[in-house]
């Protein structure tokens, strides 16, 4: 059995169902601690999100004569202390949870017991993503023993609420590494991105997006007495018809078009007689870098005030787009490594939902998300291809190579 596997497996026999870590940091910590890493949990006050950041220095310019304390600290691992971390920094970022497994009388296997049959893994997070978590953490700990000498900073942080709100997750850790200085240069997401194959697709950025509840305010009353009522349901129904008449745009050559979506409404008291006095909207736009948050959130106002609709609005941000170069370091150095161990040439998109990548990109650094296929991620009977964790871990190690050797 290969360490990777081996390391999957007991992280899938962790319920760790969002926010709820369940042992699985412990793990992982074990493994890098051993290596030299300086682990240590973040966790805001007040939440039950966990987060692990461990990192590992060594500056080659160092000046050996010096300081003691301070060549421990630029020579091993990450001191807190307030020294300076040696640049290029490496940063792998994961999650520990999983979304519920629902039905578990649905699964072939039990969702937390993991299980090989044709060649797959089976099990809850097996590709979203604790196989990733598990071929990102081993490939630290090879890289840091085979190449004692590197240069920089390697590392890896994972949240236990990546699946929900992200609450007391990668956004609190992002504001610590402000105050303590710590700008990654590179960032790469261990998100399940190939489709069909390992290696097909490489995630060079994500799309903004911006979800909307709207509260539109009518008159209730029978439905018999047209003249006394104003449906709120029915002002609801112009408005959808509004944002959705012209496209916002065109993309661009890396974003797909602006988006717009309603995920939800909710309308009147259940009677087949009374007029709603009140309907809710639950709208989202995932947009490209010609849209803004402001210029969307101005949109729905002039819808609003053009329909004469009377109704508040309150808005989410979950997040703004953000893209790394095709001919960056990183991305080349990723493509490089996924072509050797795959023989793959890898398509370089925006597509998909969100990640924890949007929290870290706004700190300069490149970020990109690969991990396996994600064919059967957040369904019943979520899988992985067992020979495709160790080809993970190792292109993962590979890229590590190139950017600080």
């Amino acid at each position: 059995m290969s360490e990777t596997l081996e390391l999957t497996k007991a992280l899938i026999s962790c319920p760790s169902i969002t926010p709820d870590d369940h042992g699985c940091q412990d793990l992982l910590e074990q493994h890098l601690k051993a290596a030299g890493f300086n682990c240590r949990t973040l966790r805001e006050q007040m939440f039950p999100t966990f987060n692990l950041l461990a990192l590992c220095s060594h500056d080659p310019n160092a000046n050996l004569e010096g300081d003691p304390e301070m060549i421990k600290a630029q020579h091993g691992p990450y001191d807190p202390s307030g020294f300076v971390v040696p640049k290029p920094i490496t940063l792998f970022l994961g999650h520990t949870d999983v979304v519920s497994p629902g039905d578990e009388g649905a699964w072939q296997s039990p969702p937390f017991t993991p299980t090989i049959k044709d060649g797959y893994l089976y099990g809850r997070g097996a590709a979203d993503m604790k196989g990733s978590d598990a071929a990102m953490t081993l490939a630290l700990c090879r890289f840091v023993k085979n190449h004692p000498d590197f240069k920089g900073t390697v590392g890896l942080l994972v949240t236990s609420n990546e699946e929900g709100d992200a609450v007391g997750g990668v956004p609190f850790v992002a504001e610590w590494l402000k105050k303590e200085k710590i700008y990654p240069q590179y960032c790469i997401v261990g998100e399940p991105s190939s489709n069909e194959v390992l290696g097909d697709t490489i995630k060079i950025g994500r799309r903004g997006s911006m979800t909307a509840h709207i509260t539109i305010h009518g008159t209730q009353g029978h439905v018999a007495y047209p003249n006394r009522i104003n449906n709120a349901a029915h002002a609801g129904a112009r408005l959808i018809a509004a944002l959705l008449e012209t496209p916002l745009d065109q993309g661009t050559e890396d974003f797909p078009p602006t988006s717009f979506n309603v995920t939800n409404i909710h309308s009147g008291v259940g009677a087949e007689n009374i007029a709603p006095g009140t309907c809710e909207i639950m709208c989202n736009w995932r947009f490209n870098p010609l849209q803004t948050p402001l210029k969307l959130q101005k949109l729905v106002e002039k819808k609003l005030e053009k329909l004469r609709i009377y109704a508040t609005v309150r808005y989410v941000i979950n997040g703004l787009p953000f893209i790394s170069e095709r001919d960056g370091t990183l991305v080349q150095a990723l493509q490089e490594a996924v072509t050797a161990h795959t023989g793959v040439q890898p398509e370089l998109n925006t597509l998909g939902g969100t990640s924890d990548g949007r929290f870290i990109a706004p700190l300069g650094a490149e970020t990109i998300e690969f991990g396996p296929c994600n064919g059967t991620i957040h369904k019943v009977n979520e899988c992985v291809k067992v020979d495709d964790l160790e080809k993970l871990s190792a292109i993962y190690e590979q890229v590590l190579t190139r950017l600080h050797l």
